[in-house]
């Protein structure tokens, strides 16, 4: 009888322990997932296990994001392996159940997808879990173009998603992914802001004209890195206009933050140019800065492939629409009219977020 309650007695140890490594484990997975989604106006974050079925060797989780900014909400995959501690955060794809290669099997997805002709490619070399990455190209007027993905160890799912570690901090994971070491920077204190902006967005100039005064006033407190994410497949002179920006900042770089300017607040002239390799011409006489150098770099098809990386980079992380703020490794949703942005920004450099805007001079 005595063995029989000590039994028992272990088994619910056992089981209570279970339960409450399930129940650390979920918390660090909603905790993972308030840090890697955008932070939204009035956001409410879910986490729902759907069950089996999903990718091999991951636990998978519905991640909605409900936000009373309509365009802020989101809702996203998070797999998690028990085994390896591997998070992937994005969408999954199912892909046709039949006997050809998984490249064969993607391309014919992906091409059905995105409307267009690609070419998937998957590395030969698996990933933790089994996962093997897969590379997805097609052609542009710019030159080649790739989407980045993976795809599960049964070969059913394609995960087209951010990957990272529940043991390492997703700010780091997401400042690895987009690459940011090159990028223009200004300021010297320790809070970290990344811009990714588009020069032909409306809503970036918005943006910029809001936060421009705000950022010139605390760069004492904040480190601020700008990358470009020129949507190129609805903005014609995006690209022309981030490989400016990118020569500039290599050959100029004192004149960089001025050319930014420029672009942003003269967007709607520039735009009825239809060239902008004569506005850039322009902006480099008044400001003294030799064209010569500056067209090895614009013209550069090596520099343009890089461009277009740095695109590829943020869509792999999710990040597909501009502007977009990561304050501190907390992706941001810049709301309506951008005040939960900017509310976010003070109080990250200790800014009361009702202190007035600075009066305009006469």
């Amino acid at each position: 009888m005595k063995r029989a309650l000590l039994v028992l007695s272990l088994l619910l140890v056992s089981s209570a322990a279970q339960a409450q490594r399930l129940i650390d484990t979920t918390a660090a997975l909603r905790d993972y997932a308030s840090k890697i989604l955008p932070r939204c106006p009035g956001g409410t974050l879910t986490l729902e296990p759907i069950g089996a079925g999903g990718p091999a060797n991951f636990n998978t989780y519905v991640a909605q994001l409900r936000s009373t900014d309509k365009y802020c909400g989101t809702q996203k995959y998070l797999m998690h392996s028990p085994k390896t501690g591997q998070i992937l955060v994005g969408q999954v794809v199912s892909l046709p159940a039949d006997a050809r290669p998984a490249a064969a099997r993607i391309t014919e997805q992906a091409t059905q997808m995105l409307n267009k002709q690609v070419k998937a490619t998957v590395s030969p070399f698996p990933l933790p879990d089994g996962i093997k990455a897969v590379n997805i190209a097609r052609d542009t007027e710019f030159g080649p173009f790739s989407y980045h993905a993976f795809i599960d160890q049964s070969e059913k799912f394609l995960l087209v998603a951010f990957r990272g570690s529940l043991t390492t901090d997703p700010a780091k994971s997401l400042r690895e992914a987009l690459g940011v070491t090159a990028a223009a920077k200004r300021g010297t204190g320790k809070v970290e802001i990344l811009e990714l902006s588009d020069f032909q967005c409306p809503t970036c100039a918005h943006a910029h004209e809001k936060l421009e005064p705000l950022i010139k006033q605390n760069l004492s407190k904040m480190s601020y890195t700008r990358l470009d994410l020129p949507l190129f497949e609805n903005h014609d002179w995006a690209i022309p206009a981030a490989m400016g920006a990118r020569a500039i900042q290599r050959v100029a770089p004192a004149k960089y933050w001025q050319y930014v300017d420029y672009v942003f607040k003269n967007q709607e002239q520039i735009g009825q140019r239809k060239n902008f390799e004569l506005t850039l011409k322009e902006w480099l006489e008044d400001n003294d800065v030799p064209w010569a150098a500056v067209q090895k770099i614009y013209a550069s098809k090596t520099e343009r492939a890089a461009l277009l990386d740095q695109v590829s980079r943020a869509f792999a992380i999710g990040v597909a629409s501009t502007p977009t703020f990561i304050v501190n490794g907390q992706i941001m949703g810049f709301g309506p009219d951008g005040t939960f942005t900017m509310d976010a920004i003070k109080s990250a450099i200790g800014v009361s977020t009702a202190a007035a805007a600075p009066k305009k001079g006469k």
